[in-house]
């Protein structure tokens, strides 16, 4: 083959390829074994070296290709390459340790504490079971820490944003514990609480729409009057009454239940002027304790705005015993810290300083 592709060589330089015209060194063509030579065309010394069918050769690698993958074994992973990625990823398979199921309690998210507990193993890169131990360890006292934290936060919560409620139950149940209204000066004299207040100007109103509608009644009038101002004193031992809305009614009911030949010989107002002076004195009374409830407003606003602020920090048990709990973790986290630099320290053949050992006691002698 090599004879043959020497002699066309010296015959001719210059052959087809294709369609191309290329040359090639006598090297190129003892390497393309599978070039063709073929006659150029009729009568002509020259020939023609050609490749392979184009459309055979793209054939044959699509098939090969295909098949070549459907047999290739899958390519593995070969992890991290780099000391950083290693450190990084050779705790992977601890998710969240062995306290993890002992410091996440029912309603906590275990998936924070094991971002908690893998941040504080990127950080110390401990080695070895008893510093993989104390990173769990530190994790939990933060953790308990964190739970401090919420507590002590829904203290203040309970404390300040129900300050308001808590005040309306206190008046509501000191309201039920008032004594016999008729014999301790009525509703009237306990408006400071705001219950008593409204009681007081929802009597007056029913008050007022009923002698509006059907007139003086004093006997339905008077159980009104009664559990508002207490019981009349007839004496006139407690004058301030004489100048107010239950003397007030006992005098016009009074002169409205005259006869009218009495009312007219003794000139006397009619019955419905009558009526409408009290109406009138009810409005005064009525307005009068608006405007008290208005200022009253006013007033247990600030107070409770102030108690709010002053319940920012719980008091009494409560804060005596978040407080120990924030102590007790405090104190625990200083020291698992302590513990682990001096491991790691020993473990790098660094110096260590002596630990301190310092026990207190107290004695009632």
């Amino acid at each position: 083959m090599l004879d043959l592709l020497s002699k066309v060589a010296r015959r001719h330089s210059t052959f087809h390829f294709g369609g191309t015209v290329r040359n090639f060194s006598l090297a190129e063509y003892a390497e393309g074994a599978d070039l063709e030579i073929k006659p150029v065309g009729h009568g002509s010394s020259s020939t023609a070296v050609t490749e392979p069918d184009s459309k055979d050769e793209n054939l044959g690698s699509s098939e090969s290709l295909k098949k070549s993958k459907s047999t290739a074994v899958p390519r593995k992973s070969t992890g991290p390459r780099t000391q950083r990625g290693k450190d990084r990823s050779k705790n992977n398979a601890l998710k969240f340790g062995i306290l993890s199921k002992a410091a996440v309690l029912p309603g906590e998210s275990q998936a924070e504490f094991g971002a908690l507990l893998n941040g504080l193993r990127d950080h110390f890169q401990p080695i070895g079971a008893l510093e993989v131990i104390l990173v769990e360890k530190l994790a939990l006292d933060l953790w308990r820490y964190r739970r401090f934290l919420i507590a002590e936060g829904a203290e203040i919560q309970a404390g300040a944003e129900f300050v308001e409620w808590n005040q309306r139950e206190q008046y509501r149940e000191e309201a039920t514990r008032f004594p016999q209204l008729q014999c301790n000066g009525g509703l009237i004299k306990r408006i400071s609480n705001p219950e008593a207040l409204a009681g007081c100007l929802n009597l007056l109103e029913q008050l007022r729409d009923r002698i509006k509608e059907i007139g003086f009644n004093p006997e339905w009038d008077d159980q009104i009057l009664t559990k508002l101002y207490g019981e009349y004193d007839q004496e006139g031992r407690q004058e301030d009454w004489r100048h107010g809305v239950r003397s007030s009614y006992r005098e016009f009911s009074a002169a409205a239940a005259f006869p009218d030949g009495v009312r007219r010989d003794g000139g006397f107002e009619s019955v419905e002027a009558y009526k409408d002076s009290f109406i009138v004195t009810l409005n005064d009374e009525i307005k009068r304790l608006e405007r008290y409830k208005n200022e009253q407003a006013t007033v247990l606003s600030i107070k409770l705005k102030l108690e709010s602020l002053r319940r920012s920090i719980p008091d009494g048990l409560g804060l005596d015993r978040l407080l120990r709990y924030a102590a007790a973790v405090s104190r625990d986290i200083e020291r698992t810290l302590n513990q682990l630099e001096r491991l790691q320290r020993m473990r790098l053949g660094q110096e260590v300083p002596p630990s301190i050992n310092l026990s207190v006691t107290t004695s009632k002698d």
